[in-house]
């Protein structure tokens, strides 16, 4: 492989029931380095027939594998702790093998293997957890009501290209500690660090065979795995299109399943006039331009107070113009480039609609940059009609749209109740009067409080309206993977 060290896997082959395997397809996908565009792997791209075969596997481990009918949740809970600490141990090359994947700052990797090796560990203290309520019957006392709670079963997993090993924890950690099983299909264009997460599950020796498997692809092996029977729940992280097609094919299957799906953001700020300046100008920065804006949750609608608009325009266009854009595993590079040619065009084009569509002005940035890759500089856009499409749409790339000044917090809440999306929101304040009521009015799933992108494994995410529903992260996520049974004895007989 170009650029890596030898793998301990074979990136040609895919993982079901517990071994490496060949895909029944001839087809590839080449899988690229998005800083120089080159090609650093080719993997297969798998069939309905390799996703029938992980999904089977999956399903004969629920119901007939000692995954949930003989394991106690401390098992679990010490197989996952054990799972940990091999990420843990082969972090360094995880961390290279993320950072050329997918063009992230080393830096900000690091901090993402942190998140993925605690949210193992945060989920395991679960697994053994698991726990119902008695429920007295009111007019029969030889009746006993209680309830259990039991994992959902079989689920599907379609993860995004943007965050691979991340977002993988946020989705199989909770799964497994409930007692699932999981069928895993990566981004297309970031499979790498799931198939290593392969590796290192397989080696633990404690899982058995057929509780996690990874099929390869694109669009087709996700429509075979949102389709098929045997799947009892799916979880998607993808665009609302995408998101909404999924919805829709899993109502029309043969049996109804249950559907966990966060999908994108067009995500406000509001800057009040009673802010640090140039810290908040950083902080803004940062929540737009983190992942080179290919966040969900990314601060892309950004509201200023009219009293002090014109002295903050100028220190947020110099904390952009100061991100530093360089080879992603350098430690000093702050920014790394687009996933790749497609949504380097998309980025561009979202670009050209703001200058010539919707007449805003750009304040730094808009154009490619370094000369290589799939890179697009910082750009802010200013003074933005707030219905523009740039202000509207979900773009996912480096661009920022300042709207035009406002005057009232209540005219702002008024607006963004009206935001299609409900992902995240931001506020930078001294007032905590401005403070509540911006985070008890405003229907965003997570809200930020000067700060911004801080995210930890204790607490949900996930949004309203267009951004989905459901949660991951914290305790409601695990819930999500279980489901209860209503039990009623009668004592007397």
């Amino acid at each position: 492989m170009h650029a890596f060290t030898k793998l301990p896997f074979d990136e040609n082959l895919i993982y079901i029931n517990g071994r490496w395997i060949e895909s029944s397809s001839t087809q590839t996908t080449n899988v690229e380095n998005p800083d120089t565009a080159d090609i650093i792997a080719v993997v297969p791209e798998c069939t309905a027939g390799d996703l029938d075969q992980a999904v089977q596997a999956a399903y004969t481990a629920f119901h007939d594998g000692p995954w949930v009918n003989e394991f106690s949740g401390a098992q679990r809970r010490d197989a996952m702790l054990a799972l940990a600490d091999a990420i843990e141990k082969s972090r360094d090359e995880i961390e290279l093998i993320e950072s050329i994947n997918t063009g992230k700052p080393i830096t900000d990797v690091r901090g993402e293997l942190d998140d993925t090796i605690d949210l193992f560990r945060h989920f395991a203290g679960y697994a053994d957890k698991v726990e119902g309520r008695h429920i007295a019957a009111q007019n029969n006392s030889n009746l006993e009501g209680y309830t259990v709670k039991v994992p959902v079963g079989v689920v599907g997993f379609i993860n995004a290209f943007n965050y691979p090993i991340c977002l993988l924890a946020w989705k199989v950690a909770p799964a497994l500690a409930a007692g699932c099983t999981v069928v895993f299909k990566p981004g297309p264009q970031t499979p790498l660090t799931t198939q290593y997460f392969a590796h290192l599950l397989d080696s633990t020796n404690k899982f058995p065979p057929g509780v996690f498997n990874v099929v390869l692809g694109g669009a087709t092996v996700g429509q075979a795995l949102v389709d098929h029977d045997l799947v009892d729940k799916i979880g998607f992280t993808g665009s609302v299109a995408t998101g909404k097609h999924v919805i829709r094919s899993t109502a029309s299957t043969r049996n109804v399943r249950s559907t966990s799906v966060e999908l994108g953001g067009k995500s406000p700020g509001v800057v009040m006039p009673d802010v640090d300046l140039d810290k908040t100008a950083k902080l803004v920065v940062s929540g737009c331009m983190s992942n080179a804006g290919m966040n969900c949750n990314a601060l892309t609608r950004l509201w200023v107070h009219r009293s002090i608009y014109d002295d903050f325009i100028p220190r947020l266009k110099a904390a952009a113009e100061s991100l530093k854009l360089g080879t992603p595993q350098q430690n000093d590079t702050e920014m790394g480039p687009l996933i790749d040619h497609r949504q380097y065009q998309r980025v561009l084009e979202y670009i050209r609609i703001g200058k010539e569509e919707d007449k805003a002005s750009v304040l730094t940035g808009g154009e490619p940059a370094l000369g290589r890759g799939y890179w697009i500089q910082p750009t802010l856009f200013y003074n933005v009609d707030p219905k523009a499409r740039i202000a509207t749409e979900e773009i996912f790339g480096p661009v920022l749209s300042v709207l035009e000044p406002f005057d009232s917090l209540d005219e702002v809440i008024e607006i963004e109740r009206k935001n299609e999306f409900g992902l995240a929101a931001g506020i930078f304040s001294r007032n905590h009067q401005d403070i509540a009521k911006f985070t008890r009015k405003l229907r965003s799933g997570t809200i930020w409080v000067n700060n911004y992108n801080t995210l930890y494994s204790y607490l949900p995410f996930g949004g309203f309206r267009n951004s989905g529903f459901g949660r991951e992260l914290g305790y409601e996520s695990f819930d999500g993977y279980l489901v209860p049974k209503a039990i009623i004895d009668d004592i007397s007989f």
